[in-house]
């Protein structure tokens, strides 16, 4: 059966995995790397296509590639393959690199020896793929206007009316993108993210971590500034949302990303200042959801 190489590329990490033509993840293995988003262009080009070989080397080598998906957090000029990350702290090194021209250069060539007619390296927004992703495995989400957004080391986002993608117009920010919208004394991205969580903890206690789960962890036993944390976390969360929820009017909001993971810590606070009440659909399993939306995204987008 012909295959896709998916690659769900994040700020931290690399997930990636052959998706069958059909729709199934091959043997249900998602693989994950180190994505050394802060090192060279050199060494993040080269890292980008040692996994696509990788996950190349697991599948039948007399099936067609069909085509190598990146779903890639923004800004990123996802038509022509061009990186425009810059002062987010990830992916500087390849500011305004094209990165499949860069791939195209690089990868073994084994990799690129059996490919489809229509074979095509292509990106979009990790934060799109999962919403595409999302909407395949419920298809209630096809009906009316969606907001997805994936919460991690940033916020991704995208807008959907009826499944199909909405990126521009008077209602929705630019590209379906709420990272950079006006908020606070800042812009979402501040505050609607891993590092958001770890100021608000910081201000509350002090204390500078760098990671999230030890918050959570102290927020499940009991303590009391951990707690606070993530209820200051779901006001905001409600209140960047209530932005949209003007604008757009959603029916449906799809919550995914790393921070999801502790929604239980901010539902209530989150839900009790969301200015409407929506169809809330919490993802456990993001990267798998960004994985299978690469296909539909090919299938919608590409071809």
């Amino acid at each position: 059966m012909d295959y896709f190489i998916c690659l769900d590329v994040g700020g931290t990490n690399i997930k990636s995995a052959v998706l069958l033509d059909n729709g199934t993840i091959l043997d249900n293995v998602i693989n994950e790397c180190p994505s050394l988003s802060d090192k060279s262009k050199e060494v993040i080009i080269d890292n980008l296509c040692n996994v696509i070989k990788k996950e190349y080397d697991r599948y039948d080598k007399e099936s067609k590639l069909l085509g190598i998906g990146l779903g890639f957090p923004g800004p990123f000029d996802y038509e022509n393959g061009i990186c425009k990350i810059k002062d987010l702290a990830k992916y500087e090194s390849i500011y305004d690199v094209n990165v499949r021209k860069e791939l195209m250069k690089n990868l073994d060539k084994e990799v690129l020896s059996n490919i489809s007619e229509n074979f095509a390296i292509f990106f979009e927004n990790d934060a799109t793929m999962y919403a595409f992703g999302e909407t395949f495995k419920e298809n209630t989400l096809n009906n009316g206007k969606t907001i997805a957004i994936c919460i991690g080391t940033g916020v991704g986002s995208a807008f959907l009316n009826n499944g199909k993608l909405i990126k521009h117009g008077d209602n929705v920010p630019e590209n379906g993108w709420i990272y950079s919208t006006k908020f606070k004394d800042s812009i979402i991205d501040d505050y609607i993210s891993a590092r958001g969580i770890l100021k608000i903890y910081k201000d509350l206690t002090g204390e500078t971590l760098n990671q999230v789960k030890p918050i959570a962890d102290k927020a499940l036993n009991g303590d009391n500034l951990s707690i606070k944390t993530f209820e200051t976390f779901g006001f905001n969360l409600a209140q960047a949302m209530n932005i949209f929820v003007k604008s757009f009017n959603p029916d449906n909001l799809i919550i995914g990303g790393q921070i999801s993971k502790s929604y239980n810590l901010f539902e209530k606070s989150f839900l009790e200042n969301l200015d409407k009440k929506l169809n809330i659909y919490v993802s456990p399993t993001t990267s798998e959801s960004t994985i299978i939306g690469i296909k539909n995204f090919y299938y919608r987008e590409v071809l």
